[in-house]
């Protein structure tokens, strides 16, 4: 636009000089600089229906503090290239209100598809989005701009870091047999109340578990196996909010893949935002652990203050647990309701009987 306001005086001179002198090279001169003037807007506007613009991020996850690509895509359908392309982008958490806004430019944009990136790290957990809120055309003079919406989402989730933390496990988590409403399908156990399958009779099996009515029908012995209850000793209760300052959050992902990798199944507990309720996934191996992160990051609650150890016990009765563990946003740990350390590195043991 600023050119086209200096445009308009240089336009006005040419008129005037062309009544004062009665040139007719001046008239000219500026009746075709109004012609170009208007020839350009109009060629604008259907530049303006050719053009679209789309935002995408390679990598969908990410580190927290790790690089990654933004990258912003130009398809210009029109026959003649673009003087000045503006791209309006938002982002931010994508359950705050917060928004950052940038602007994005390309010179000279040609006919096709042109694309462009930029490097970005984000220093706190979370779900993040981008968005192109405007695209702003340019004419090849830089006369006139138009502006037009686009909607094109791009989304990172953000981890938080891990690393491996000083735990000791007691015998009594190791041999924790508790009870609880769901079962092995993988492997057969000691709960004698539900069954898990049969078998062929193998020298050391009791008696007692040979199936007789299967085995007459088998026309061999048959052993019945017992469930095994996929309890778990430790609870561990993710920060309220997954957007503090980074410190009990780390930890407490650090905490779940040493429980993780130590052979010790544990549940990781957070309150959903979207759902206002507790929520909970059983950790064994990577999967379920990424599985875990992924959905607190996408949907934990920000500060949202509840007692959740009571609200698991009302929603999980009779699930039994040894200890509950609970990363506190500001850096505290406790375990069992009671404060056991505040979190400074190198880290202090943590002791689960």
């Amino acid at each position: 636009m600023i050119g086209f306001l200096c445009f308009i005086p240089v336009v006005l001179l040419l008129f005037y000089l062309a009544l004062i002198f009665e040139s007719t090279g001046f008239a000219l001169l500026s009746i075709t600089a109004v012609a170009f003037a208007v020839l350009s807007f109009v060629s604008l506007l259907f530049t303006r229906r050719k053009v679209t613009a789309s935002l995408a991020i390679p990598a969908k996850m990410v580190d927290r503090d790790q690089s990654f690509r933004l990258v912003a895509e130009i398809k210009n359908k029109a026959i003649l290239p673009i003087g000045k392309i503006k791209l309006k982008i938002t982002g931010g958490e994508n359950q705050l209100n917060t928004r950052q806004k940038t602007k994005w430019t390309w010179q000279s944009v040609p006919k096709g598809r042109s694309s462009e990136a930029k490097r970005l790290s984000i220093g706190k957990s979370g779900y993040y989005e981008f968005g192109i809120k405007k695209i702003q055309i340019y004419d090849c003079f830089g006369f006139f701009c138009l502006s037009k919406r686009q909607k094109s989402i791009a989304r990172v989730m953000v981890f938080p870091k891990t690393e491996e933390v000083p735990v000791r496990l007691g015998a009594g988590v190791r041999n924790f047999y508790g009870e609880t409403m769901e079962y092995d399908d993988a492997r057969p156990g000691r709960d004698p109340s539900e069954t898990f399958g049969y078998r062929e009779f193998h020298d050391g099996d009791k008696l007692q578990k040979i199936h007789w009515k299967l085995s007459a029908r088998m026309d061999e012995l048959m052993v019945k196996e017992d469930s095994h209850p996929k309890s778990c000793a430790i609870l561990l209760f993710m920060p309220d909010d997954v957007t503090d300052d980074g410190v009990s959050l780390d930890y407490a992902a650090s905490l779940s893949f040493t429980l993780m990798d130590s052979k010790c199944p544990h549940y990781v507990v957070w309150v959903s935002q979207s759902r206002d309720d507790i929520m909970r996934v059983r950790v064994e191996d990577e999967e379920s652990f990424y599985l875990a992160l992924t959905s607190y990051v996408q949907d934990g609650a920000r500060g949202k203050k509840m007692d959740r150890l009571e609200r698991y016990r009302e929603k999980y009765k009779g699930d039994q647990f040894l200890h509950s563990v609970m990363a506190e946003a500001g850096g505290q740990i406790r375990i069992d309701g009671e404060e056991v350390m505040k979190l400074t590195k190198p880290y202090e043991e943590l002791f689960l009987r």
